[in-house]
């Protein structure tokens, strides 16, 4: 007898979702085809409107090889260079006893595979000291210029070594995208000053591109570009701007605070100058004597000049006085005259002005000024949890360090399985997570004033609560002053709004409802404990 059985159809992705039939596309989708050059061009939309990526004033477009210049000048200066070094250590933290700084370890469900957890562990093993001996190195790089570039040296066994010196500075690397996956890399090195590699031989960090960085190439880059393609794989090779780094925003107060230092060490120079005009007295001397009292008093002045000079560059003090002897006929041979009108300057640079700028420059970075060595400038303004609540702040700005650098050494370790396994993890199955040692401590204190801060709130609307209650509030004038006067969603004042309801129960140890509590056993008292 034949068998009738079919087997059931596999349901479909919409029958899946829920859906019986599909739902219609979105409105833009088909009213976006009435969109035509005429129409942009009569709102003022031209077709040179990529101009407008080219900056203009103070923030006009400059060559690649100039942005980087100027950021690794800002980057030599110190404030500057603590300012990142500050916001590095908040982002990596560090083992208090080993100084590891990065963690490599299973998730919780591969924990639950034995073999998924013992691969994740050999990783581990061979990967994490390699990344520990980087990770500062990119997380700075990366802030002070906004790409970090690692090369990674891979056999049949995955990543053997890993280098990130010199060779691979920003400024030597170009970046090939597209879309915005980073698929290649051209590099300034070599026999032809051009080297190319691909997405496994290097790996970027890049900053999120927050802000936009002016620079000629994109004029280029928008000819080229298609926006409306869909697929991925027909987009075009097109190269990554310079942009991402932290000192971007700093780079008019890092001028400022560098014409202001510049003023305050030249006046002290200027100070340190006492410039005098003499003159002689030569009437009635022959030509042979004018000319020997003039020689005379020269090599006096030469003599004392020398003396100075000789005890600056030994840096032994002059411990004994100078005495000069002119002959004096009838009347003065020297006299001494003021300096020249107009030389001297109206008003004294202080070093207010100097410290005013750079407080601009730290917090243009993100780190306030009384972090890096200028404690004093914490005010009694911010309370005793003032420095916590500074600090707070430049962990927030070290968090967008932490998320790039682990995106790059996720990287990293899809490299590792590409290498040793012929295969990756796709992003969302990778049976690692990438860790960094514990908690900021200025946020754990942030956290932790803040559900204190929560929970004296919700005290003080207990007791308030009480006093309604013992007013006999009914449960629509406690919605209303809930919802008005509190400022509670009226979601929430409705739910807590049946506590005032008649009948409603108390609260397990005294609570706020109208049941009445029940009354004391006057028997029992003498056979509790105390």
């Amino acid at each position: 007898m034949e068998n009738t059985t079919t087997k059931p159809k596999k349901a479909s992705i919409l029958q899946r979702l829920g859906l019986s039939k599909p739902k219609p596309e979105p409105m833009g989708v088909s009213v976006s085809e009435q969109i035509s050059p005429a129409l942009a061009m009569s709102f003022g939309a031209t077709s040179s409107s990529a101009a407008a990526l080219m900056g203009s004033g103070k923030r006009g477009a400059r060559a690649r090889h100039q942005i980087y210049d100027k950021w690794a000048q800002m980057e030599s200066d110190p404030i500057v260079s603590t300012a990142l070094m500050l916001l590095c250590t908040a982002a990596l933290g560090g083992h208090e006893t080993t100084g590891q700084l990065v963690f490599i370890e299973p998730t919780a469900k591969a924990r639950e595979d034995e073999a998924l957890k013992t691969f994740v562990e050999e990783m581990a093993a061979q990967i994490a000291p390699m990344l520990n001996r980087v990770a500062f190195q990119l997380a700075y790089t990366g802030a002070a210029f906004g790409d970090a570039y690692v090369r990674v040296y891979a056999d049949d066994s995955g990543v053997v070594d890993v280098y990130s010196d010199e060779m691979v500075r920003p400024m030597l690397v170009q970046p090939f995208e597209k879309g915005s996956k980073t698929v290649g890399y051209a590099v300034s090195i070599g026999e032809r000053s051009f080297e190319r590699l691909d997405a496994v031989q290097m790996v970027r960090l890049k900053m999120p591109r927050t802000q936009w960085v002016p620079q000629p190439g994109v004029i280029e880059k928008s000819i080229k570009i298609k926006l409306a393609e869909d697929d991925l794989n027909n987009a075009p090779l097109l190269p990554g701007m310079a942009g991402g780094s932290l000192l971007f925003n700093a780079e008019e107060a890092y001028d400022n605070l560098a014409q202001s230092l510049a003023g305050l060490v030249g006046q002290r120079w200027l100070d340190s100058m006492d410039e005098q005009i003499m003159t002689l007295q030569m009437d009635n001397m022959t030509q042979e004597q004018q000319r020997r009292f003039a020689d005379s008093v020269l090599s006096m002045l030469r003599r004392s000049k020398d003396i100075a000079d000789e005890a600056v560059r030994e840096g032994r003090p002059v411990l004994e006085r100078i005495r000069h002897v002119i002959p004096v006929f009838g009347e003065k041979q020297l006299a001494t005259m003021n300096a020249p009108s107009g030389s001297g300057r109206a008003a004294s640079l202080g070093v207010e002005d100097v410290i005013f700028h750079a407080r601009l420059l730290a917090g243009s970075i993100g780190v306030d000024l009384s972090m890096i060595g200028f404690a004093d400038q914490l005010s009694g303004g911010l309370g005793d949890g003032g420095f916590f609540r500074v600090s707070a702040q430049a962990a927030e700005r070290a968090r967008v360090i932490r998320v790039a650098l682990g995106e790059c050494f996720n990287a990293i370790l899809d490299v590792h399985c590409l290498k040793s396994m012929g295969a990756t993890f796709a992003e969302h199955e990778r049976p690692w997570t990438v860790n960094f040692y514990g908690g900021i401590s200025a946020l754990e204190a942030e956290k932790q004033k803040t559900r204190m801060d929560a929970m004296n709130s919700v005290q003080m609307m207990g007791s308030a609560f009480q006093v309604f209650k013992d007013l006999c509030a009914t449960p629509d004038i406690m919605q209303r002053i809930m919802s008005k006067e509190m400022g509670m969603d009226e979601e929430d004042a409705a739910l807590l709004a049946t506590m005032f309801a008649p009948g409603a129960a108390p609260v397990e140890g005294g609570g706020l409802g109208d049941a009445p509590e029940p009354e004391p056993d006057d028997e029992g008292l003498d056979d509790e404990p105390v």
